[in-house]
């Protein structure tokens, strides 16, 4: 570990980490003076692994509260400067050194680049956000479930990227169902809970209940809350999912002036244009034209760093989809152009369709 007259204190909770705790820490060793882990009932090696590392290890007994355990942690923690994470991140090289030199600097809160892993029909792809995980000592974290720091210091996003993989498992989305739907029996009318709770049913695959929570969400939330975005773009997949096209329709007109720079919300709109005209081409052609307009705007705009977004949203996933829609009214040439670009960067199922095209 670093000497510095600065100390950074490492702050985590955990249970049951085994298969991924090491990653963590390692990726954080060197700039970290302290490790600091609250146990909170582990059955497996986590709290072998965490004194591996030289972690002073507490144990706290879980009473249904992630501020709570946070906040036990970082009352263990003695550092100037406290970095919270959880075991299923890891930070990149870039970030390490970013977040050493960000502590030299004024009292601020650095809200982290997380990169997630998610499934989403049968694909992993991932998404970006950036979090508040790294604070002076002194700040405190609130809410149940999904806590976030309480503090008036100016926010700063640092570049390096948090990679987290925990989407991937599913086995905690039960627990974190019962904990949202307790905090939103104190407060029904929170927005960004039943934003949660919709992510939680989706990751079940269960769009009927996420697609009631994101209603919910919309009448509560305002359009300058951070996640508004997110369920408006997330409201469409769920009504795509169930066919709801009178509500996705709607959704759309009240959100293409205020998203108009997201390039999600206009791939999702692409994606919800191409399935409303299938279920009834006759009907609906007149909005052909809109599903390629959705997914050009979502090209036009490039990836973003303003929103939670997929990657892939503003260059790959909209040219596969573009080039999908290309090779569906014989514009091949026009199709391979658009899986040969998606293709270069990456994107397998472009390879894929791309072969078959030349076949």
């Amino acid at each position: 570990m670093t000497e510095s007259k600065v100390k950074l204190s490492l702050a985590m909770i955990v249970k049951n980490e085994a298969r991924c705790l090491a990653r963590c820490l390692r990726s954080v060793q060197a700039i970290v003076d302290e490790i600091v882990v609250a146990d909170t009932g582990s059955t497996d090696d986590t709290v072998k692994i965490a004194a591996q590392f030289g972690a002073k290890v507490v144990n706290f007994k879980w009473i249904n509260d992630f501020a709570a355990a946070r906040n036990f942690a970082l009352e263990q923690a003695s550092g100037d400067w406290i970095l919270a994470l959880d075991a299923d991140e890891h930070a990149s090289e870039d970030l390490a050194r970013e977040i050493r030199a960000f502590i030299q600097g004024p009292p601020q809160i650095g809200r982290l680049k997380i990169v997630s892993d998610f499934r989403h029909n049968g694909q992993t792809l991932r998404s970006s956000t950036h979090v508040s995980r790294l604070f002076p000592r002194g700040a405190k974290f609130e809410g149940r479930i999904h806590e976030q720091i309480a503090s008036a210091l100016p926010r700063v996003n640092l570049h390096g990227e948090l990679w987290h993989d925990g989407y991937l498992e599913t086995k905690k989305s039960e627990r974190n169902i019962s904990l949202l739907q307790a905090e939103l029996a104190r407060e029904p009318r929170s927005a960004y809970l039943q934003y949660q709770l919709a992510l939680e049913f989706t990751s079940l695959g269960r769009p009927q209940d996420a697609f009631a929570c994101l209603q919910k969400a919309r009448s509560f939330m305002q359009p300058a809350d951070p996640f508004a975005p997110n369920v408006m773009v997330d409201f469409l997949y769920a009504a795509m999912a169930l066919n709801q096209f009178a509500a996705g329709l709607e959704a759309i007109r009240s959100s293409e002036n205020w998203l108009a720079d997201f390039p999600d919300f206009h791939l999702v709109c692409g994606l919800f244009y191409a399935k409303y005209v299938g279920s009834n081409p006759a009907k609906f052609m007149g909005d052909l034209p809109k599903i390629e307009q959705g997914y050009k705007r979502s090209l036009a705009l490039g990836e973003t760093d303003k929103y939670k977004s997929v990657h892939g949203a503003g260059s790959f996933l909209a040219n596969y989809n573009l080039g999908v829609f290309y090779h569906a009214f014989g514009e091949d040439a026009r199709a391979r152009t658009c899986l040969e670009t998606a293709a270069g960067q990456g994107y397998a199922p472009a390879a894929a369709l791309l072969k078959k095209l030349k076949a």
